[in-house]
């Protein structure tokens, strides 16, 4: 098995129009528990358990993952992702067991596509996607108050 411990969580965008983060580690797995299957591609976490949200550190905008009590990680994010985020509110987040570089994940808007390209040539051993919820500072106050 590859060791991935070394290997940071990133954000980039899928076919100009998704946002995903690919997160290598076990940052997240507490929260799997609370995944939900909706019938579509890939199961979600409701916002009002966790959700991804823009803070800052150092002076600089990060793309954060959160609960009410916890920052589990932050990465970098790009000012094309800031900009789809502020349209959309949703995040695919991508567990490979492999390397994955942003340039090797398939371009698709279609996230049944997507589900497919990670079935058949990825491996559904090998890589896991979750969607989660991004909110804004207004959704975040509307829906979890001043946390």
């Amino acid at each position: 098995m590859t060791d991935l411990s070394n290997q940071k969580p990133y954000c980039t965008v899928v076919d100009n129009q998704n946002v995903a983060v690919v997160v290598f580690g076990n940052e997240l797995d507490e929260l799997s528990d609370y995944a939900m299957d909706a019938g579509d591609p890939f199961w979600y976490i409701m916002g009002t358990d966790a959700w991804f949200e823009i803070q800052e550190v150092d002076g600089q905008k990060v793309l954060a993952a959160c609960d009410c009590d916890t920052t589990y990680f932050h990465c970098p994010v790009d000012e094309q992702a800031l900009s789809l985020l502020q349209q959309e509110n949703g995040i695919l987040v991508l567990f490979p067991r492999v390397p994955l570089n942003a340039a090797d994940i398939k371009q698709t808007s279609d996230l049944e596509e997507l589900r497919e390209w990670i079935s058949n040539e990825i491996g559904d051993d090998n890589m896991e996607g979750l969607i989660y919820c991004f909110y804004t500072a207004e959704d975040k106050k509307k829906y979890h108050g001043d946390n």
